[in-house]
């Protein structure tokens, strides 16, 4: 089967779609356990899911945002623009973009809830994740889980940047899908409204779409 454009973004909805686990295992067995979670997860309310988006939208924040670092992923994709920033603007940036992340996901499993299911129709997790390697800590404790996600023949590599905090255990910030990561995407895809319109031109503009979206 060929999947279409929306195959990497579905994938990467798929694996943070996770309940909070206990902050005390390893970063490997978080995306093992978290990866086995969201297909049940996504088996149990695709209908629900498909005939209401509301549904998805609340179902994600519910568990993408306690298991997702989103302070610092803002700081990475903002890049020196976060120091030029004010603390007001920071923390209206990290609130737009989480609320962003959240509606744009939620529509988008919404949209393409058929095209999901058929992914993992009739498997269990052990046969679509593989974890390959788990790097060593960096000096930040930052670690990447290195996976690969099959599909119909298809391998997919999927490496997820981790950071371990002392209050919520082990948490993504950023998702590298076949060499392409979503924080530099979203660093350069900002990166040019900054310097046409500024920091806080653009975090207007986040909060006036997400506003429409509501």
């Amino acid at each position: 089967m060929q999947h279409g454009p929306l195959f990497k973004p579905l994938i990467v909805l798929l694996i943070v779609l996770w309940p909070a686990i206990a902050v005390t295992k390893s970063p490997e067995s978080v995306v093992e356990e978290t990866f086995r979670a969201s297909l049940n997860s996504l088996l149990e309310h695709h209908e629900a899911i498909a005939e209401d988006p509301s549904v998805g939208e609340a179902l994600i924040d519910e568990v993408l945002s306690p298991r997702v670092h989103f302070e610092l992923m803002s700081r990475l994709i903002l890049g020196r623009h976060w120091r030029d920033a004010d603390e007001q603007q920071q923390e209206r940036f990290v609130a737009a973009f989480q609320e962003h992340v959240v509606r744009t996901y939620s529509r988008m499993l919404a949209d393409n809830i058929d095209e999901a299911l058929d992914m993992v129709d009739g498997r269990g997790a052990g046969d679509i994740l593989r974890i390959d390697r788990v790097s060593e800590p960096d000096q930040h404790g930052r670690v990447t889980v290195r996976t690969t996600l099959r599909f119909d023949g298809t391998s997919v590599p999927v490496h997820y940047r981790m950071i371990e905090t002392e209050a919520h255990g082990w948490l993504v910030y950023d998702v590298v899908i076949e060499n392409i990561s979503f924080v530099t995407n979203y660093r350069q895809e900002y990166g040019s409204a900054i310097r046409r319109d500024g920091v806080e031109g653009l975090v207007s503009r986040l909060e006036a779409r997400n506003e429409r979206r509501r």
